[in-house]
C-alpha cells in the first residue's frame, strides 16, 4: 500500500506541472539544397545545442524542428562534406519558415564523402528517450556499454571487475529490457548471467540510443525497461570518393590499460564502397583505493570487414566480425579462492538490405539477416581444462515496412544452445516468431501512437545425460505464445512537451530459466532452473514531460510497473558462518553444494521463483545555460522496487542517484566538473546486505585541434578524483574489494 501511495504521489505531481502552461509551441521548417545544382539534400543534421533538440532533412530535403521555445534560439546545420551553417532567429510566431537553405561543399573534404537520399522514417520519440552520440559518447567512452552510459538518468550498473559490467535500467536487468545492435539481438549469453560480459567493445561504436513508449515494441516484447540500441555509424548513408581512414587510441590509468581502434574506408567507385575496422584492447588488473583486485585483466581484439552497394533506389551491406574477449573474475571463498577465468568468443555475420519503395502508403522497406556464433568457456585460475562451456549459435531474419504513420514487421529467430563440461543443462532449442507493427495518427493536436507484438515461443531440451537438481519427466518441451501492447499519447504546448504511456509486455523464461542445472564459477553460485514457469506478464504506466525556454530544459518522468510473475534467481540460503571446506562445512546441506575440493569450494545454490513485485521511480533531469560559455546540468534518479509476495523490498534495486555537472565551452576547449552522489541502500531484500552512500567527483573534457586537412580531437577523464573508497551496491564482489580509485584517462581522435 505504501508503494501505490508513493507512486500516486508522483503522479500527481505531474498533474500539477503539467497544467502550468496551455499554449501552442514553436517549429521551425524549412529545405535543404546543394547551392550548385539546387538539388535537395538528405540527412542534413538540424540541431539546437541550447534545447538538445535535432532534426534530419528528408529526401526531397525538407525538415521540421519541433518543440521550439518562443524567443531567441540558435541552430546548427551540419552535414558532413559540407560547410557547417549557423543560423540565430527569434521565433514569434509558432511557426516560422527559413525558407531554402544552400549548402556548399566543404573545400577540404569535397573529394571525400558524397550522401545519397534513401529515406529513413521513425516515430515519434518518447520525452524520456536518450541519445548518446558525437562529443558526449566521446567524453564518456569507457570499454564496457554500462560505463559509457552509467550516468545517464536511470542507469546503473551490475559488476564483477572491470571484464564484467552489465547495465541495470531502471532496475530491470538481464533480459528484462533489449540489447540489440542495429535493431537486433547482440547474440551473447550476457542476459543470462552477471558473469557473462557483454559482447562489444565501446571503442568500435559511435552511439547509443535509449528508446521507451510504444515504439519500444518493435524491437521486442520484453520492453518494460526500454531498449538499449548501439551502433557502429552515424551515418549509414555515407560513401567516400577516396580512401579514408579514422582511429582513436587511449590508455587508463586504473588499470594500465591501452586500446585502439582504427577505421579504414575504402571506395571502389560510387556504388561499391569497402570498411574495415580493427580493435585491440589490454588492460591489466584493475586497482582500488585499498589496492589491486587479482585476475580482473582483460584483453580485447576485433576484426570488421563490410562491403555495401548503393543502387539508386537501395542500399545493401554485407558485414562480418570476429570478437575475442578474455577476462578474470576475482576469487572469493564463497566459490573460488583463485578466481575464474573466462574466454568469450564471438563471430557475427550481417545482410541488412533499405530499399525505397511505394507500396499501399509504405515508402521503405528494410531487411536484416544475422547469424551469430558465440562460445565462451569458463576454467578456475591457472586450469588447463574448463570448467563449464557454453556455446550457441543464433539466426535471425527481419523484415520491416515503413511509412510516414504506420510500421509493420516480422521477425524469425532460431537459436540452438551446447553446454559441456560439469554443466548438466540440457542442449536445447529456441525457436522464436513474432509479428509487429506501430501506428501514429494526429487527432486535435495530440499524437496518438498505438503499437502491438506477437511471439510465439517453443523451447525444445534434447535429454543426452541425466539432470542432477531437475526432475527428469519435467523437462519437456515448452510453448509460449504472448501478446504485448503499447498506446502513447503526444501533445506540444508552448515551452511543454507530453508524452503519456501505458504497455502490457511480457517476457518468455528462456533455456537458463527453465533447466539450468549447473555451475556458475563466476557468480560464485549454482543455477538451478525452473521447469515449471509460466510468463512474465508487466503492466507499466509512465508519464513525461518536458519544459523548454530559450536557455533553460527540465525533463520530469514517473512511472510504474506491476508483474504478477516476476522470475527472480535467489539464494535459497544464507550463512554467516565462518567459511570451512569439507564435510563439516556449516553450511553444507540444502543451501549449498559441493564443488568439488580445494579452491573450487562451496557454491550457493540459486534456484528462479516466481512473485508479484511493484517497481516504481522518479526521473528528473535540469540543463541551464547560465552564460554563453557555462552550462549546468543535474539529474536524479530514485528508484524503489517492492516484493508484493513476500512484502519485503525487492532485491537488487539500485539505491538513489543524484547529479550535477557544470560545463565550459570555450570553443575549441571543452570542460566538464561532475559530481555524484549515491545514497545509502537500506532497502534490501533477503540475503542482501546494506551499502553505504558515497560521492565522487569526476573531470572531463575535449580539445578539437585545428589543421587544415586533418581533425584531430584530444579527450581526457578523470575518474574519483579524491580517490574515494566506496561500493556499488549491484557489484558481486563489493564483499571483497571497493570500486576503482582514481582514474586518469586520455584518448586521441583523429579522422584523415
Amino acid at each position: 500500500m505504501k508503494a501505490i501511495k508513493t507512486s500516486s504521489l508522483i503522479y500527481k505531481l505531474f498533474v500539477f506541472f503539467l497544467g502550468l502552461i496551455f499554449a501552442q509551441q514553436a517549429s521551425v521548417v524549412g529545405t535543404i539544397v546543394n547551392d550548385v545544382d539546387q538539388t535537395p539534400i538528405h540527412g542534413v543534421n538540424i540541431y539546437s545545442e541550447a534545447f538538445s533538440i535535432g532534426s534530419v532533412s528528408q529526401v526531397d530535403g525538407t525538415f521540421i524542428l519541433d518543440n521550439l521555445p518562443h524567443g531567441d534560439i540558435s541552430l546548427t546545420i551540419s552535414m558532413i562534406g559540407f560547410k557547417e551553417i549557423n543560423r540565430s532567429l527569434v521565433l514569434q510566431e509558432n511557426r516560422h519558415d527559413l525558407g531554402t537553405i544552400a549548402m556548399s561543399r566543404d573545400t577540404i573534404k569535397v573529394e571525400e564523402i558524397v550522401v545519397d537520399a534513401h529515406h529513413e522514417l521513425q516515430p515519434k520519440s518518447f520525452s524520456s528517450n536518450i541519445f548518446v552520440v558525437g562529443d558526449q559518447y566521446h567524453r564518456n567512452l569507457k570499454s564496457s556499454l554500462a560505463s559509457t552510459i552509467e550516468e545517464e538518468t536511470g542507469l546503473a550498473i551490475r559488476s564483477m571487475g572491470q571484464g564484467v559490467i552489465q547495465p541495470v535500467l531502471r532496475g530491470y536487468s538481464g533480459d528484462r529490457f533489449l540489447l540489440t545492435e542495429d535493431g537486433i539481438t547482440t547474440g551473447d549469453l550476457s542476459h543470462t548471467s552477471i558473469d557473462h560480459a557483454v559482447s562489444m567493445d565501446m571503442a568500435s561504436y559511435n552511439k547509443v540510443r535509449i528508446i521507451r513508449g510504444p515504439e519500444a515494441l518493435l524491437y521486442g516484447s520484453n520492453t518494460i525497461a526500454g531498449v538499449i540500441d548501439i551502433s557502429r555509424q552515424n551515418d549509414s548513408e555515407a560513401r567516400f570518393k577516396t580512401a579514408s581512414m579514422q582511429a582513436v587510441f587511449g590508455t587508463e590509468s586504473f588499470n594500465s590499460g591501452l586500446f585502439g581502434n582504427i577505421v579504414y574506408y575504402q571506395p571502389i567507385n560510387y556504388k561499391h564502397q569497402l570498411r574495415f575496422s580493427l580493435l585491440g584492447r589490454n588492460s591489466a588488473d584493475q586497482t582500488s583505493p585499498i589496492g589491486t583486485l587479482q585476475n580482473t585483466a582483460l584483453t580485447n581484439e576485433e576484426v570488421m570487414g563490410s562491403y555495401t552497394y548503393f543502387g539508386q533506389d537501395q542500399r545493401s551491406t554485407f558485414s562480418y566480425a570476429d570478437l575475442t574477449m578474455n577476462y578474470g573474475i576475482p576469487g572469493s571463498p564463497e566459490g573460488h579462492i583463485d578466481g575464474v577465468d573466462i574466454a568469450l568468443k564471438k563471430s557475427t555475420q550481417k545482410f541488412d538490405l533499405h530499399k525505397d519503395i511505394s507500396f499501399m502508403g509504405f515508402q521503405t522497406l528494410d531487411i536484416d539477416q544475422h547469424y551469430i556464433v558465440y562460445g565462451h568457456t569458463e576454467s578456475e585460475n591457472n586450469s588447463s581444462f574448463p570448467s563449464v562451456i557454453l556455446d550457441q549459435q543464433v539466426f535471425s531474419l527481419q523484415a520491416i515496412l515503413k511509412g510516414p504513420r504506420l510500421h509493420i514487421g516480422s521477425l524469425l529467430q532460431h537459436r540452438d544452445f551446447q553446454a559441456g563440461g560439469f554443466y548438466w543443462t540440457p542442449d536445447t532449442k529456441e525457436l522464436n516468431v513474432a509479428i509487429f507493427g506501430l501506428i501514429e495518427r494526429e487527432i486535435n493536436k495530440f499524437i496518438l501512437q498505438l503499437s502491438s507484438r506477437a511471439e510465439y515461443l517453443s523451447v525444445t531440451p534434447e535429454i543426452h545425460h541425466g539432470v542432477s537438481n531437475i526432475d527428469i519427466d519435467q523437462v519437456v518441451k515448452r510453448e509460449f505464445s504472448i501478446i504485448s501492447a503499447g498506446i502513447g499519447i503526444f501533445r506540444n504546448w508552448q515551452n511543454w512537451e507530453l508524452s503519456l504511456s501505458t504497455m502490457l509486455t511480457g517476457r518468455t523464461p528462456g533455456i537458463e530459466d527453465l533447466y539450468s542445472d549447473g555451475p556458475h564459477l563466476g557468480t560464485y553460485s549454482y543455477e538451478i532452473g525452473q521447469p515449471n514457469l509460466d510468463l512474465e506478464k508487466t503492466i507499466g504506466l509512465e508519464a513525461s514531460s518536458v519544459y523548454q525556454t530559450n536557455r533553460s530544459k527540465i525533463r520530469l518522468t514517473g512511472f510504474q510497473n506491476f508483474s504478477p510473475n516476476y522470475h527472480i534467481s535467489s539464494k535459497t540460503g544464507d550463512c554467516d558462518e565462518e567459511f570451512i571446506i569439507g564435510e563439516n562445512h556449516p553450511c553444507a546441506g540444502a543451501d549449498f553444494i559441493e564443488w568439488g575440493a580445494g579452491s573450487s569450494g562451496w557454491l550457493y545454490k540459486y534456484q528462479m521463483q516466481g512473485l508479484r513485485s511493484l517497481i516504481y521511480g522518479f526521473e528528473s533531469e535540469l540543463y541551464y545555460k547560465l552564460t554563453k560559455t557555462i552550462n549546468l546540468f543535474g539529474s536524479v534518479s530514485i528508484l524503489r522496487g517492492e516484493n508484493l509476495s513476500g512484502n519485503t523490498p525487492l532485491s537488487y534495486m539500485p539505491p538513489d542517484k543524484f547529479l550535477l555537472s557544470t560545463e565550459v565551452d570555450l570553443d575549441p576547449f571543452l570542460l566538464a566538473l561532475q559530481v555524484k552522489r549515491v545514497s545509502p541502500q537500506t532497502r534490501l531484500g533477503e540475503f542482501e546486505r546494506r551499502t553505504e552512500g558515497f560521492i565522487t567527483a569526476g573531470l572531463n573534457g575535449s580539445y578539437t585541434i585545428p589543421s587544415s586537412r586533418l581533425n584531430h580531437k584530444v579527450v581526457f577523464q578523470i575518474d574519483n578524483i579524491f580517490n574515494e573508497e566506496y561500493y556499488n551496491h549491484l557489484s558481486r564482489i563489493k564483499s571483497i574489494v571497493p570500486e576503482k580509485g582514481r582514474s586518469i584517462n586520455i584518448q586521441y581522435r583523429i579522422v584523415l
